[in-house]
């Protein structure tokens, strides 16, 4: 069968020759031609100003409506295997092979429904519910054929013989969701499966870290998070550089890196300077918010938002806004406020910066990249804001 012309537009897309928003205008424009028509019938979707960032994940309500139905599903699937597993557990080692089957034939499911809606047609928010049930279902899958195969009995003591179980149990398992995100990306090229392969990379470094120090500090599993959170975020930098107009894949993939990488810094940084603060060492103290923590979160957001302003990357500061509106709601209820006080002048509060960081966001470049004045490769990390 011959290429449409659509077809080889969303080709182009994906390699980053074109916006992904000039596909479909493209295509009817060069239909009309070739029908004789002078212009398109369609109206062109409007240009994004230069250095913004296109929410290119979502097109329409259809696919919404798809998205929920995949995620449904998976739901779903994931009840079933679950009532599956005790009866399995209690019947014996051999058993639990059924519902590491099981979570393979739903692997499968899901893989299919990613041909299908990222493959062919190209839908990306179904290619994402479609990559988070790919990724789930493989490391229930591994997770399950790794217990069917060694045996954890669950009543033994945790000797050296039983941690090396847990162990591969658990380092298998992330390795294989992040090898299901990497192949989704490797097939599919879904930005969104680089924020996925960005977690469970995180998951695999605790694990190691754990089995390496018996009993680690609390301070290690935050050093851990900012490590992780770090390269996420120069792993993110390094693509945006390689696009700082926002037009192409590139900018996508920098888009859910920073994504990730947020919470990660956020929750990364407060476990290293409320023990220094406080003189907190549990674990609960450190990553609960208290008033001090709360004081230390919203200078990081602080930090965050800046650095967001110099990079030109709202991703970055959006993970950390639930965080900030909790830690403004703990700093209005130390005040003695009544909870819906509380609740209420988080919100007001939480709103009117974002409300008033997202007005004043190019302006607030200007003045900031003022004084910074990149150049060379930092002009491509720290883009220019074009002047009014």
């Amino acid at each position: 069968m011959a290429e449409t012309r659509k077809q080889a537009l969303e080709a182009a897309a994906l390699a980053g020759l074109i916006a992904q928003a000039q596909v479909a205008p493209l295509a009817d424009f060069l239909d009309a031609r070739a029908n004789g028509a002078a212009q398109p019938q369609t109206i062109a979707a409007p240009a994004l100003a230069e250095g913004e960032e296109p929410l290119r994940f979502i097109r329409n309500f259809q696919d919404v409506f798809l998205a929920i139905g995949i995620a449904v599903l998976g739901l779903g699937m994931l009840i079933w295997l679950l009532t599956n597993l005790p009866g399995a557990v209690v019947a014996g080692q051999a058993a639990i092979w059924g519902p590491a089957a099981l979570a393979a034939f739903c692997t499968g499911v899901m893989w299919a429904i990613g041909e299908a809606f990222a493959g062919r047609r190209r839908l990306f928010l179904p290619a994402i519910a479609a990559c988070i049930g790919v990724t789930m279902f493989a490391y229930l899958t591994v997770m399950f054929a790794y217990a069917a195969l060694i045996g954890i009995d669950p009543a033994s003591s945790f000797e050296d013989a039983v941690l090396d179980k847990v162990f591969w149990l658990f380092f298998l398992s992330f390795a294989s969701a992040a090898a299901a995100a990497g192949a989704f990306y490797w097939r599919f090229r879904l930005p969104f499966s680089l924020a996925i392969v960005g977690a469970a990379a995180t998951g695999l470094l605790f694990v190691v870290a754990v089995r390496l120090i018996r009993d680690p500090p609390v301070q290690l599993f935050a050093f851990l998070l900012l490590l992780a959170g770090g390269a996420l975020f120069a792993l993110a930098v390094w693509f945006d550089a390689r696009d700082p107009e926002r037009k192409n894949r590139y900018s996508d993939n920098g888009f859910w890196l920073h994504f990730a990488a947020a919470p990660l810094v956020l929750n990364g940084v407060l476990g290293l300077i409320v023990p220094l603060v406080s003189g907190e060492t549990d674990f609960l103290s450190i990553f609960a918010l208290t008033p001090v923590s709360a004081i230390v979160t919203l200078l990081v957001v602080a930090g965050l938002s800046v650095v967001s302003l110099l990079i030109n990357r709202r991703a970055l500061i959006f993970s950390a806004l639930i965080t900030a509106g909790v830690a403004i709601g703990v700093l209005l209820n130390e005040a003695g406020l009544g909870e819906a006080t509380v609740a209420a002048g988080a919100l007001v509060v939480l709103g009117g910066g974002v409300l008033l960081l997202g007005s004043g966001w190019h302006a607030a470049r200007r003045l900031l990249l003022a004084r910074v004045r990149p150049d060379g490769f930092w002009a491509r990390v720290f883009p220019p804001e074009a002047v009014e």
